[in-house]
This record gives C-alpha cells, structure tokens and sequence, in this order.
C-alpha cells in the first residue's frame, strides 16, 4: 500500500511538471492510460504527442539551448553530489532549482531527464573552462571540436 502511494504521489508530481508519460511510466510502473487520462485531468488537455529525443544532442543545436542545458547540467550535479534521494526526486530537484534560476527556459522536465541520463551514463560531461572557468558541457554537441562558448577558447 505504502509503495502505491509513493508511486502515485510521484506519478503527480511529474505530471505537473508536464513529464513525458513515458517517463513517468518507466519511473512509477503505473499504467500509460490513467497517466494520460490524470494528464488531461490536471491541465484541461492531452499530453503532446511524440517522441522523447533520447539524446542530449538533440537538445543543443543551437547555442542557446547548449546554454540552458549546460546550466541545467549544473544544477543537476550539484543536486547529485548533495543528495540522498532517488534518481528521479534529484532531477525534480535540480529542474525545480533550474526553472527558478531561468524561468523563461524553453528547457521541459522531460528534456532535463534525457541530460541527467546522460550524464549519470557519461555519454556527456561538466568540465570548467581553464581560461575563464565558465561550465562546459562536453560530447553534447555533434562536432568535433569542442570550446568555452564564453571565452571562445578551444578545450
């Protein structure tokens, strides 16, 4: 009964974050159809359709976005390296944090998921700029070389 509870308390909280519903049910084992019918219950609509990009790649085209991810990278290490909790509270976590530091980010809660993956994997890495010590997120991007979008000096 406990475990129901804390998997539907979750299940709430993705969905106000306006998770992926395959995110939430991977992250709750709850069934896909009282997800999408909570969904339409809470915001008056059905959850957007599509699929999740699956890597961080996707999210950077353009530097802006690698900006945005690079912060929400940030927030989501320091979440990691502080915290006890699950997996899926420290992203709720560091995207919370990230939303109040940059609240007119374009960045979804399902997006911040796929770069915490990412980075747990170590398919993508923070590293500081040793000129201007600015974050970098590095094999975020699909290009060969990588450089501080700061200060513009090559890793």
């Amino acid at each position: 009964m406990l475990k129901t509870f804390h998997q539907y308390s979750l299940a709430l909280e993705l969905l106000r974050r306006h998770a992926r519903i395959s995110i939430i049910h991977r992250e709750t084992g709850l069934p896909r159809q009282l997800l999408r019918k909570t969904y339409r219950e809470l915001h008056g609509r059905s959850p957007r359709p599509g699929a999740l990009k699956y890597s961080t790649h996707g999210l950077t085209r353009n530097i802006k976005k690698y900006k945005e991810v690079t912060l929400f990278a940030v927030c989501f290490q320091t979440v990691e390296s502080n915290s006890s909790e699950s997996d899926i509270r420290k992203i709720v976590i560091a995207f919370d944090s990230y939303k109040k530091s940059l609240p007119s980010s374009d960045l979804d809660f399902s997006s911040a998921w796929v770069i915490a993956k990412d980075l747990r994997s170590r398919q993508i890495r923070l590293a500081r700029c040793l000129k201007c010590k600015a974050a970098l997120l590095l094999n975020a991007r699909e290009r060969d070389s990588e450089r501080c979008e700061i200060c513009k000096t090559s890793l």
